[in-house]
Protein backbone atom coordinates (compact mmCIF):
# COMPACT_ATOMS: atom_id res chain seq x y z
CA UNK A 1 0.00 0.00 0.00
CA UNK A 2 1.77 3.26 -0.71
CA UNK A 3 2.08 6.24 1.48
CA UNK A 4 -1.04 8.10 -0.22
CA UNK A 5 -3.47 5.16 0.19
CA UNK A 6 -2.55 4.83 3.48
CA UNK A 7 -3.39 8.44 4.64
CA UNK A 8 -6.62 7.99 2.75
CA UNK A 9 -7.39 4.92 4.68
CA UNK A 10 -6.14 6.60 8.05
CA UNK A 11 -8.85 9.13 7.62
CA UNK A 12 -11.50 6.99 7.19
CA UNK A 13 -10.35 4.76 10.36
CA UNK A 14 -10.54 8.37 12.12
CA UNK A 15 -14.18 9.08 11.04
CA UNK A 16 -15.04 5.50 11.86
CA UNK A 17 -13.54 5.85 15.78
CA UNK A 18 -15.31 8.67 15.85
CA UNK A 19 -18.51 7.49 15.24
CA UNK A 20 -17.88 4.48 17.04
CA UNK A 21 -17.01 6.74 20.14
CA UNK A 22 -20.31 8.73 19.79
CA UNK A 23 -22.71 5.14 19.50
CA UNK A 24 -20.62 4.23 22.43
CA UNK A 25 -21.70 7.26 24.80
CA UNK A 26 -25.09 7.31 23.45
CA UNK A 27 -25.34 3.31 24.28
CA UNK A 28 -23.72 4.41 27.82
CA UNK A 29 -25.96 6.70 28.23
CA UNK A 30 -29.17 4.89 27.80
CA UNK A 31 -28.17 2.32 30.21
CA UNK A 32 -29.07 4.95 32.74
CA UNK A 33 -32.61 4.24 32.17
CA UNK A 34 -31.95 0.27 32.72
CA UNK A 35 -34.88 -0.49 30.37
CA UNK A 36 -36.66 -3.75 31.21
CA UNK A 37 -34.75 -6.51 29.12
CA UNK A 38 -36.43 -9.56 27.78
CA UNK A 39 -35.95 -13.21 29.38
CA UNK A 40 -38.57 -16.08 28.48
CA UNK A 41 -39.74 -15.43 32.00
CA UNK A 42 -40.96 -11.82 31.47
CA UNK A 43 -44.71 -11.18 31.75
CA UNK A 44 -47.14 -8.31 31.24
CA UNK A 45 -47.18 -7.88 34.62
CA UNK A 46 -43.87 -8.02 35.92
CA UNK A 47 -43.18 -5.60 33.22
CA UNK A 48 -45.06 -3.06 34.89
CA UNK A 49 -43.83 -3.81 38.37
CA UNK A 50 -40.51 -2.87 37.15
CA UNK A 51 -41.63 0.56 35.78
CA UNK A 52 -43.65 1.15 38.57
CA UNK A 53 -40.60 1.27 41.04
CA UNK A 54 -38.48 2.99 39.21
CA UNK A 55 -41.14 5.82 38.89
CA UNK A 56 -42.26 5.68 42.57
CA UNK A 57 -37.82 5.61 43.19
CA UNK A 58 -37.09 8.53 41.46
CA UNK A 59 -40.68 10.86 41.89
CA UNK A 60 -41.18 10.35 45.04
CA UNK A 61 -39.89 12.43 47.79
CA UNK A 62 -39.97 10.06 51.32
CA UNK A 63 -41.86 11.86 54.05
CA UNK A 64 -42.98 14.70 51.41
CA UNK A 65 -45.21 13.21 48.42
CA UNK A 66 -48.23 11.11 48.94
CA UNK A 67 -48.68 7.70 46.86
CA UNK A 68 -51.40 5.87 45.72
CA UNK A 69 -51.32 2.19 44.14
CA UNK A 70 -54.79 0.23 43.15
CA UNK A 71 -55.90 -1.94 40.80
CA UNK A 72 -58.56 -3.00 38.54
CA UNK A 73 -59.60 -6.64 36.57
CA UNK A 74 -63.74 -7.36 37.59
CA UNK A 75 -63.00 -4.34 40.54
CA UNK A 76 -60.90 -1.93 41.59
CA UNK A 77 -58.94 -2.17 44.46
CA UNK A 78 -56.97 0.06 46.73
CA UNK A 79 -53.67 -2.03 47.47
CA UNK A 80 -52.37 1.11 49.39
CA UNK A 81 -54.16 4.40 50.41
CA UNK A 82 -52.32 7.38 49.66
CA UNK A 83 -48.93 7.55 51.81
CA UNK A 84 -45.79 9.76 52.55
CA UNK A 85 -43.93 5.81 53.05
CA UNK A 86 -42.05 5.11 50.10
CA UNK A 87 -40.87 1.26 51.51
CA UNK A 88 -45.36 0.73 51.73
CA UNK A 89 -45.73 1.72 47.94
CA UNK A 90 -43.05 -0.58 46.83
CA UNK A 91 -44.05 -3.47 49.19
CA UNK A 92 -47.39 -2.89 47.65
CA UNK A 93 -46.34 -2.90 43.66
CA UNK A 94 -44.20 -5.96 43.91
CA UNK A 95 -47.17 -8.14 45.58
CA UNK A 96 -49.70 -7.04 42.20
CA UNK A 97 -48.72 -10.49 40.88
CA UNK A 98 -50.31 -12.27 42.69
CA UNK A 99 -54.07 -10.89 41.91
CA UNK A 100 -53.79 -11.20 37.98
CA UNK A 101 -57.67 -12.52 37.26
CA UNK A 102 -60.11 -11.64 35.96
CA UNK A 103 -61.50 -9.11 33.23
CA UNK A 104 -60.71 -5.57 32.63
CA UNK A 105 -62.80 -2.47 34.43
CA UNK A 106 -61.49 0.23 32.60
CA UNK A 107 -63.78 3.24 33.01
CA UNK A 108 -65.22 2.09 36.05
CA UNK A 109 -62.17 2.12 37.98
CA UNK A 110 -60.67 5.12 36.62
CA UNK A 111 -63.63 7.25 38.11
CA UNK A 112 -62.90 5.62 41.42
CA UNK A 113 -59.40 6.22 41.63
CA UNK A 114 -61.03 9.71 40.87
CA UNK A 115 -63.54 9.84 43.79
CA UNK A 116 -60.66 8.79 45.82
CA UNK A 117 -58.90 11.73 44.92
CA UNK A 118 -61.55 13.75 46.11
CA UNK A 119 -61.83 12.19 49.55
CA UNK A 120 -58.56 11.57 50.80
CA UNK A 121 -55.93 13.95 48.19
CA UNK A 122 -54.83 17.09 49.93
CA UNK A 123 -56.19 19.77 47.79
CA UNK A 124 -53.48 22.06 48.14
CA UNK A 125 -51.35 19.77 45.56
CA UNK A 126 -51.11 19.23 42.34
CA UNK A 127 -52.90 15.63 41.41
CA UNK A 128 -51.47 13.19 39.11
CA UNK A 129 -53.03 9.94 37.94
CA UNK A 130 -50.98 7.33 35.74
CA UNK A 131 -53.29 4.19 34.20
CA UNK A 132 -51.97 1.26 32.53
CA UNK A 133 -54.18 -1.17 30.67
CA UNK A 134 -53.41 -3.89 28.12
CA UNK A 135 -56.95 -4.37 26.60
CA UNK A 136 -60.22 -2.79 26.39
CA UNK A 137 -63.28 -2.79 28.47
CA UNK A 138 -65.27 -5.22 29.07
CA UNK A 139 -66.86 -5.13 32.57
CA UNK A 140 -67.40 -1.37 33.64
CA UNK A 141 -71.42 0.06 33.53
CA UNK A 142 -70.43 3.56 31.86
CA UNK A 143 -69.46 4.03 29.00
CA UNK A 144 -66.60 5.69 27.30
CA UNK A 145 -67.88 9.01 26.54
CA UNK A 146 -69.71 8.87 30.41
CA UNK A 147 -66.31 7.83 31.84
CA UNK A 148 -64.87 10.40 30.29
CA UNK A 149 -67.03 13.27 31.28
CA UNK A 150 -66.82 12.27 34.83
CA UNK A 151 -62.83 12.86 34.24
CA UNK A 152 -63.32 16.08 33.09
CA UNK A 153 -65.65 17.49 35.97
CA UNK A 154 -63.92 16.07 38.78
CA UNK A 155 -60.47 15.63 38.00
CA UNK A 156 -59.02 17.29 34.63
CA UNK A 157 -60.64 20.60 34.93
CA UNK A 158 -58.50 21.70 37.87
CA UNK A 159 -55.26 22.70 35.74
CA UNK A 160 -52.81 21.56 38.60
CA UNK A 161 -54.20 17.95 38.37
CA UNK A 162 -52.80 15.39 35.43
CA UNK A 163 -54.26 12.36 33.90
CA UNK A 164 -51.68 9.83 31.68
CA UNK A 165 -53.66 6.93 30.24
CA UNK A 166 -51.21 4.39 28.81
CA UNK A 167 -52.24 1.37 26.53
CA UNK A 168 -49.82 -1.33 26.11
CA UNK A 169 -50.07 -3.73 23.08
CA UNK A 170 -52.38 -5.31 20.61
CA UNK A 171 -54.90 -5.56 22.56
CA UNK A 172 -55.55 -2.04 22.93
CA UNK A 173 -58.02 0.12 20.94
CA UNK A 174 -56.31 3.44 20.46
CA UNK A 175 -58.96 4.97 18.18
CA UNK A 176 -61.24 4.72 21.59
CA UNK A 177 -58.50 5.67 23.99
CA UNK A 178 -57.78 8.91 22.00
CA UNK A 179 -61.28 9.61 21.93
CA UNK A 180 -61.51 8.84 25.68
CA UNK A 181 -58.57 11.45 26.21
CA UNK A 182 -59.82 13.85 24.35
CA UNK A 183 -63.47 14.44 26.02
CA UNK A 184 -61.90 13.88 29.44
CA UNK A 185 -59.07 16.17 28.89
CA UNK A 186 -55.89 14.12 29.66
CA UNK A 187 -53.32 12.42 28.02
CA UNK A 188 -53.26 9.09 26.08
CA UNK A 189 -49.86 7.00 25.26
CA UNK A 190 -50.35 4.40 23.03
CA UNK A 191 -47.42 1.97 23.53
CA UNK A 192 -46.09 -0.94 21.79
CA UNK A 193 -45.50 -3.12 24.05
CA UNK A 194 -44.32 -3.50 27.50
CA UNK A 195 -40.64 -3.54 27.30
CA UNK A 196 -41.38 0.03 26.69
CA UNK A 197 -43.74 1.39 29.63
CA UNK A 198 -40.79 2.19 31.89
CA UNK A 199 -39.20 5.00 29.11
CA UNK A 200 -42.86 6.27 28.82
CA UNK A 201 -43.14 6.70 32.39
CA UNK A 202 -39.69 8.83 32.21
CA UNK A 203 -41.44 10.72 29.56
CA UNK A 204 -44.15 11.63 32.31
CA UNK A 205 -41.93 12.08 35.17
CA UNK A 206 -39.52 14.29 33.36
CA UNK A 207 -42.63 16.66 31.72
CA UNK A 208 -44.17 16.73 35.42
CA UNK A 209 -40.95 18.06 36.74
CA UNK A 210 -39.38 19.99 34.71
CA UNK A 211 -42.96 21.90 34.07
CA UNK A 212 -42.22 25.40 34.74
CA UNK A 213 -46.04 25.81 35.97
CA UNK A 214 -47.73 22.85 36.24
CA UNK A 215 -50.81 22.94 33.69
CA UNK A 216 -51.54 20.13 30.84
CA UNK A 217 -50.32 22.66 28.42
CA UNK A 218 -47.15 22.33 29.42
CA UNK A 219 -47.06 18.20 29.26
CA UNK A 220 -45.86 17.06 25.74
CA UNK A 221 -45.34 13.62 24.25
CA UNK A 222 -42.10 12.27 21.72
CA UNK A 223 -39.38 13.98 24.21
CA UNK A 224 -37.45 10.70 25.33
CA UNK A 225 -33.93 12.72 25.67
CA UNK A 226 -34.33 12.83 29.49
CA UNK A 227 -32.86 10.32 31.95
CA UNK A 228 -34.06 9.42 35.52
CA UNK A 229 -30.97 11.46 37.03
CA UNK A 230 -31.97 14.16 35.69
CA UNK A 231 -35.98 13.70 36.76
CA UNK A 232 -34.38 13.28 40.50
CA UNK A 233 -32.53 16.23 40.22
CA UNK A 234 -35.41 18.44 39.65
CA UNK A 235 -37.80 16.47 42.21
CA UNK A 236 -35.55 17.34 45.04
CA UNK A 237 -35.41 21.11 43.67
CA UNK A 238 -38.90 21.43 43.74
CA UNK A 239 -41.07 22.73 46.43
CA UNK A 240 -44.15 21.14 45.45
CA UNK A 241 -45.63 18.36 46.95
CA UNK A 242 -47.82 16.23 45.10
CA UNK A 243 -50.36 13.57 45.40
CA UNK A 244 -50.52 10.82 42.83
CA UNK A 245 -52.10 7.20 42.11
CA UNK A 246 -51.32 4.67 39.91
CA UNK A 247 -53.67 2.00 38.45
CA UNK A 248 -52.44 -0.91 37.11
CA UNK A 249 -54.67 -3.26 35.44
CA UNK A 250 -53.93 -6.86 36.92
CA UNK A 251 -56.66 -9.20 34.49
CA UNK A 252 -55.62 -12.51 33.16
CA UNK A 253 -54.01 -11.26 30.14
CA UNK A 254 -51.45 -9.71 32.35
CA UNK A 255 -49.89 -12.94 33.12
CA UNK A 256 -49.01 -13.37 29.48
CA UNK A 257 -45.65 -13.93 28.99
CA UNK A 258 -44.14 -11.71 26.34
CA UNK A 259 -41.65 -12.30 23.41
CA UNK A 260 -38.32 -10.12 23.28
CA UNK A 261 -38.23 -7.51 21.02
CA UNK A 262 -37.26 -8.42 17.79
CA UNK A 263 -34.07 -7.75 15.93
CA UNK A 264 -34.20 -5.09 13.43
CA UNK A 265 -32.37 -3.91 9.88
CA UNK A 266 -30.51 -0.86 9.33
CA UNK A 267 -33.47 1.54 8.81
CA UNK A 268 -34.87 0.48 12.28
CA UNK A 269 -37.40 -1.89 10.98
CA UNK A 270 -38.44 -5.37 12.37
CA UNK A 271 -37.03 -8.49 11.45
CA UNK A 272 -39.58 -11.62 11.08
CA UNK A 273 -39.21 -15.02 9.20
CA UNK A 274 -39.61 -15.08 5.68
CA UNK A 275 -40.06 -17.95 3.52
CA UNK A 276 -38.05 -17.16 0.16
CA UNK A 277 -37.67 -18.86 -3.45
CA UNK A 278 -34.78 -20.06 -3.54
CA UNK A 279 -31.42 -19.32 -1.40
CA UNK A 280 -30.61 -15.83 -0.29
CA UNK A 281 -27.72 -13.88 0.94
CA UNK A 282 -27.01 -11.87 4.05
CA UNK A 283 -26.86 -7.95 3.50
CA UNK A 284 -24.36 -7.64 6.46
CA UNK A 285 -21.71 -10.13 5.41
CA UNK A 286 -22.82 -11.26 1.95
CA UNK A 287 -22.71 -14.96 3.14
CA UNK A 288 -24.90 -17.29 1.02
CA UNK A 289 -27.39 -19.22 2.88
CA UNK A 290 -28.10 -22.84 2.30
CA UNK A 291 -31.92 -22.86 3.28
CA UNK A 292 -35.10 -20.73 1.77
CA UNK A 293 -35.95 -19.95 5.28
CA UNK A 294 -34.46 -16.34 6.27
CA UNK A 295 -35.49 -16.14 10.26
CA UNK A 296 -34.45 -12.16 10.10
CA UNK A 297 -36.19 -10.41 6.95
CA UNK A 298 -37.73 -6.81 6.37
CA UNK A 299 -40.12 -6.73 3.67
CA UNK A 300 -40.08 -2.85 3.16
CA UNK A 301 -35.82 -2.88 2.75
CA UNK A 302 -35.61 -6.78 1.14
CA UNK A 303 -33.08 -6.70 3.95
CA UNK A 304 -31.92 -10.11 5.27
CA UNK A 305 -29.23 -11.23 8.11
CA UNK A 306 -27.56 -14.44 9.46
CA UNK A 307 -28.74 -15.01 12.70
CA UNK A 308 -25.26 -13.58 14.65
CA UNK A 309 -25.62 -10.09 13.24
CA UNK A 310 -29.05 -10.06 15.02
CA UNK A 311 -29.60 -8.92 19.08
CA UNK A 312 -33.09 -8.55 20.40
CA UNK A 313 -34.39 -5.17 20.27
CA UNK A 314 -31.21 -3.65 18.72
CA UNK A 315 -30.43 -2.24 14.53
CA UNK A 316 -27.91 -4.71 12.63
CA UNK A 317 -24.44 -3.66 12.76
CA UNK A 318 -23.10 -2.87 9.42
CA UNK A 319 -19.22 -3.87 8.51
CA UNK A 320 -18.90 -0.56 6.96
CA UNK A 321 -20.39 2.95 6.06
CA UNK A 322 -20.25 5.01 3.22
CA UNK A 323 -18.33 8.76 3.26
CA UNK A 324 -21.98 10.25 4.26
CA UNK A 325 -21.38 7.67 7.16
CA UNK A 326 -24.53 5.08 5.98
CA UNK A 327 -24.95 1.70 6.48
CA UNK A 328 -23.37 -0.34 3.60
CA UNK A 329 -25.44 -3.69 2.65
CA UNK A 330 -24.25 -6.20 0.47
CA UNK A 331 -25.92 -5.87 -2.90
CA UNK A 332 -25.90 -7.71 -6.09
CA UNK A 333 -24.92 -5.92 -9.15
CA UNK A 334 -26.47 -6.65 -12.77
CA UNK A 335 -23.22 -5.71 -14.49
CA UNK A 336 -19.95 -4.71 -13.68
CA UNK A 337 -19.72 -1.92 -10.88
CA UNK A 338 -17.06 0.73 -10.00
CA UNK A 339 -15.10 0.94 -6.20
CA UNK A 340 -15.26 4.27 -5.20
CA UNK A 341 -12.87 3.89 -3.03
CA UNK A 342 -9.93 2.57 -5.36
CA UNK A 343 -11.55 3.12 -8.49
CA UNK A 344 -11.17 -0.87 -9.90
CA UNK A 345 -14.01 -2.54 -11.47
CA UNK A 346 -15.58 -5.72 -10.28
CA UNK A 347 -18.56 -8.36 -11.36
CA UNK A 348 -21.15 -9.67 -8.42
CA UNK A 349 -21.73 -8.00 -5.10
CA UNK A 350 -20.74 -4.66 -3.71
CA UNK A 351 -21.27 -3.44 -0.53
CA UNK A 352 -23.37 -0.69 -1.43
CA UNK A 353 -25.14 2.58 -0.26
CA UNK A 354 -28.36 3.02 -2.18
CA UNK A 355 -28.74 6.75 -0.62
CA UNK A 356 -25.89 7.72 -1.81
CA UNK A 357 -25.08 5.60 -4.81
CA UNK A 358 -21.98 4.27 -3.25
CA UNK A 359 -19.66 0.47 -4.04
CA UNK A 360 -17.11 -0.50 -1.76
CA UNK A 361 -15.36 -3.70 -2.96
CA UNK A 362 -13.74 -6.64 -0.27
CA UNK A 363 -10.37 -4.94 -0.80
CA UNK A 364 -10.56 -2.23 0.50
CA UNK A 365 -12.86 -3.47 3.72
CA UNK A 366 -9.84 -5.41 4.39
CA UNK A 367 -7.70 -2.38 4.06
CA UNK A 368 -10.10 -0.70 6.48
CA UNK A 369 -9.87 -3.51 9.16
CA UNK A 370 -5.73 -4.10 8.72
CA UNK A 371 -5.63 -0.47 9.62
CA UNK A 372 -7.87 -0.80 12.63
CA UNK A 373 -5.28 -3.58 13.87
CA UNK A 374 -2.25 -1.71 12.76
CA UNK A 375 -2.90 1.57 14.96
CA UNK A 376 -3.13 -0.27 18.04
CA UNK A 377 -0.49 -3.47 17.90
CA UNK A 378 1.82 -1.24 16.27
CA UNK A 379 1.53 0.93 19.62
CA UNK A 380 0.81 -1.49 21.84
CA UNK A 381 3.39 -4.41 20.85
CA UNK A 382 0.68 -6.95 20.87
CA UNK A 383 -0.16 -9.91 18.18
CA UNK A 384 -2.94 -9.12 15.95
CA UNK A 385 -5.06 -11.57 18.57
CA UNK A 386 -4.91 -9.94 21.54
CA UNK A 387 -5.61 -6.65 19.87
CA UNK A 388 -8.78 -7.45 18.16
CA UNK A 389 -10.12 -9.16 22.08
CA UNK A 390 -9.27 -5.99 23.43
CA UNK A 391 -10.81 -4.30 20.26
CA UNK A 392 -13.83 -6.28 21.16
CA UNK A 393 -13.90 -5.87 24.80
CA UNK A 394 -13.88 -1.97 24.28
CA UNK A 395 -13.57 -0.64 20.52
CA UNK A 396 -14.02 2.50 20.51
CA UNK A 397 -12.00 3.69 24.00
CA UNK A 398 -9.19 1.13 22.50
CA UNK A 399 -8.86 2.66 18.81
CA UNK A 400 -9.63 6.24 19.82
CA UNK A 401 -7.04 6.29 22.70
CA UNK A 402 -4.07 4.83 19.85
CA UNK A 403 -5.16 6.16 16.64
CA UNK A 404 -3.48 9.42 16.39
CA UNK A 405 -0.11 8.10 18.62
CA UNK A 406 0.26 5.83 15.48
CA UNK A 407 -0.08 8.39 12.71
CA UNK A 408 2.04 10.51 14.51
CA UNK A 409 5.24 8.05 14.41
CA UNK A 410 4.38 7.37 10.73
CA UNK A 411 4.01 10.72 9.69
Amino acid sequence: MDSRAFVTVLKRVYHKVYHMTISCTKITTGKKMELVRATTQNTQISCAIKASNELVKNLHRDGLDRGCVATFNDSMVLRQTFTKDETSLYRSLNGLRNFVSGGTRLYDSMVDVVKTFQRNGNRSRPWILVVVTDGDDNRSSRSLKKCAEEISQQFTKDSSNFLFLVGVGDGVDSTKMEQMASIGNFIYFPVKDFFLLELVFLTIAHKITTSLSLSLGNVTVGDYSASWAEVQKHRNLSQVAIDYALLIDVSASMNNVIKPPSPQCFEGHDLKKKYHIGNWYCDVCGKDSNTTVSQYHCGICNFDACPSHCKSGEKCKSESTCRSRHPLRYAQSPGMWMCDECGKYYYGRSLKCFRCDYDMCSTCLAKEDLALLMTTSVVTGQCPGQVTQKRNDNPSKFYYDNLFRYSAKVF
